[in-house]
């Protein structure tokens, strides 16, 4: 009981691949710097997003279960979590994914 209560707080699946993202308008910005500043705060905030998503959905899956034959499935839907907010946020702060 006690390593399942750790496990819901503990953070939730390490942060994936680094997935790579270009500005879907090139000429928004100026500068190489501005376009650098730019990513790195879409970037930030889209961690803080999606990481806030994963663990919520974790903890969710982890508390409602009470089983620790489960913890691995509240890890690996809270992975998706992150990898699908971080991606739509991305998009939605005006970049493309590129592979």
């Amino acid at each position: 009981m006690i390593l399942a209560s750790l496990s819901a707080c503990a953070p939730a699946a390490g942060t994936p691949p680094e997935m790579r993202f270009a500005l879907a308008d090139p000429s928004k910005y100026k500068t190489e710097l501005e376009k650098e500043h730019a990513l790195d705060l879409a970037k930030t905030a889209c961690k803080v997003k999606a990481l806030t998503a994963s663990a919520e959905l974790e903890k969710t899956i982890a508390s409602e279960r009470h089983s620790l034959a489960n913890l691995d499935t509240a890890h690996e839907k809270a992975a998706e979590m992150y990898t699908t907010s971080f991606t739509l946020c991305m998009l939605n702060s005006g970049y493309i994914k590129n592979n």
